[in-house]
């Protein structure tokens, strides 16, 4: 059952998404508007999220995994880095919150650059 609440709230997060950027598509020409009002807001919705269920602890598991790692997992996956990111420095894990945020941004950008490097490579 659990798969099936994440498929319906990634179905729906996933739409939800493709709505927001189609609003600012046309003012998204010069910079990513889009993409970042998308990932502010599932961050503020992951807060958000997260702190009631933390708050109304009787309230079913299935409701947040339909909400949190279905919908928001398919709206935006910034808003889980960026829980991440505060569930670490709420621990005082400072330096492994500095490791992640570097790793998550700067390694996955070098990753890119690196698989666009290897297919023009093997296809160009």
């Amino acid at each position: 059952m659990n798969y099936v609440l994440v498929a319906i709230g990634g179905m729906l997060g996933a739409m939800a998404r493709y709505f927001c950027v189609s609003l600012l598509a046309e003012k998204s020409l010069n910079f990513p508007y889009a993409t970042l009002w998308v990932n502010i807001l599932g961050c503020f919705l992951i807060g958000a999220i997260s702190e009631f269920f933390a708050i109304k602890s009787y309230l079913p598991a299935e409701a947040k995994m339909l909400l949190v790692t279905g919908f928001l997992g398919a709206f935006t996956t910034f808003s889980t880095f960026g829980l991440d990111t505060v569930s670490l420095i709420n621990k005082a894990a400072f330096v492994h919150s500095v490791v992640y945020v570097f790793s998550s941004v700067f390694v996955g950008i070098l990753s890119i650059y690196a698989s666009i490097f290897m297919v023009r490579r093997l296809f160009a």
